[in-house]
């Protein structure tokens, strides 16, 4: 049987089943005075919205945390399931105070207001060397007479109908802390994260439709089935001819990953290794696959930062080209902590670190633009 101040969590955080409701129920009836302590506790939701906060970066630290909080100040007799009737009260008045405390949880006093979410904005970069800044504004570029591409909404989009006399290509350039979409002539949507690069022709000619990425991108291909859509990614090259699928380039080996449709991923000169949705390739040396939950990989172009039972040193390096701000772990074992949560890339970083300090009990402080961890 669950202990009685787990219970207590998940009833204050509306996550109890039906058989632990019951067991509460019964618990509360054993004694009077314990249902005005739950009421009253059900009545302060400051808590219960620190604690989901928290749990949004990091769930199981979230939850630790706050029982280790609750069992430092608890006395019952550990040899019987349930609490000797003076004990439970004197836990729960304990557990109450701890509840009404209107501060936040022990965090260091640091202020990275100055620290902005990532932003819409790009570099394009003309094969001539000419460059233009993009934004969300609305506006049409003419590179030349029958060359020009649209800019809308945080996007850009080429024109279909320009005439190839010569190969010519340009290259979308987003910088850290940016994001930036671009429609290319051949109806394929391309959707890049910060730090990378795609390079491209202006036009596809001949029999497929080939661009280079460095970083991260989330591609929506057109489908023309007798011309390939060909990326070429670090070591791998991923072949298709109209599907969906994230690519990030980010690390030495380039991961993969295949949402819907049927792609091809091989190493230069290299055996083709196919992949269905939900597979996931890994190119180093050689090529592994595996299946995997999408969502982590993919959960960056939906705005939100989604981690599963991922290491902070790794988070870190997301944050570090989100936020366009250096952190640096002090301690290998804090490198090593795992995370599972989602948070949405439009929060403040002020908030992310503050839920690492939580739920992980370490410490975090800034030195000027540098964010430091450690024990």
């Amino acid at each position: 049987m669950k202990c009685i101040e787990q219970l207590i969590a998940k009833y204050l955080t509306k996550n109890l089943s039906e058989e632990e409701t019951e067991y509460l129920r019964r618990w509360v009836e054993e004694l009077p005075g314990r249902e005005e302590y739950l009421r009253r506790l059900a009545e302060r939701n400051d808590f219960s919205v620190k604690y989901r906060r928290y749990e949004a970066v990091d769930a199981e630290g979230a939850k630790r945390r706050f029982l280790r909080k609750i069992r430092r100040r608890q006395i019952f007799d550990t040899t019987h399931w349930a609490w000797y009737s003076a004990a439970a009260v004197a836990a729960l008045i304990v557990v109450s105070v701890w509840f009404s405390r209107t501060s936040e949880p022990e965090a260091p006093a640091f202020l990275l207001t100055e620290v902005a979410p990532g932003t819409t904005q790009a570099v394009l970069v003309l094969e001539n060397g000419s460059e233009f800044s993009l934004t969300r504004g609305g506006e049409t570029i003419a590179f030349d007479d029958s060359l020009s591409a649209r800019t809308e909404d945080g996007a850009i989009t080429y024109n279909p109908g320009y005439a190839v006399k010569s190969p010519e290509y340009h290259t979308l350039v987003v910088p850290r802390g940016g994001e930036y979409r671009i429609t290319l002539s051949d109806g394929t949507r391309v959707h890049i994260n910060a730090d990378s690069k795609l390079r491209f022709p202006v036009a596809f000619s001949g029999s497929e439709r080939r661009v280079q990425l460095s970083g991260e991108a989330y591609f929506e291909v057109a489908k023309e089935a007798a011309r390939p859509f060909v990326v070429e990614a670090g070591a791998a090259r991923v072949r298709q001819y109209g599907t969906i699928f994230n690519i990030n380039t980010y690390n030495d080996a380039a991961e993969v990953v295949l949402v819907s449709g049927a792609i091809g991923v091989s190493r230069e000169n290299g055996a083709e290794v196919s992949l269905a949705p939900g597979q996931l390739a890994v190119c180093d040396e050689g090529i592994e696959v595996r299946d995997v939950d999408v969502l982590p990989y993919i959960a960056w172009t939906k705005g939100r930062f989604t981690f599963d039972d991922e290491r902070l040193a790794d988070i870190a390096e997301d944050l570090m080209r989100w936020y366009d701000v250096e952190i640096e772990i002090l301690d290998p074992e804090i490198a090593d902590m795992r995370f599972t949560g989602s948070v949405g890339r439009d929060q403040s970083i002020e908030r992310i670190m503050n839920a690492i300090s939580y739920t992980q009990n370490v410490r975090v402080e800034v030195k000027e633009n540098k964010i430091e961890i450690f024990k």
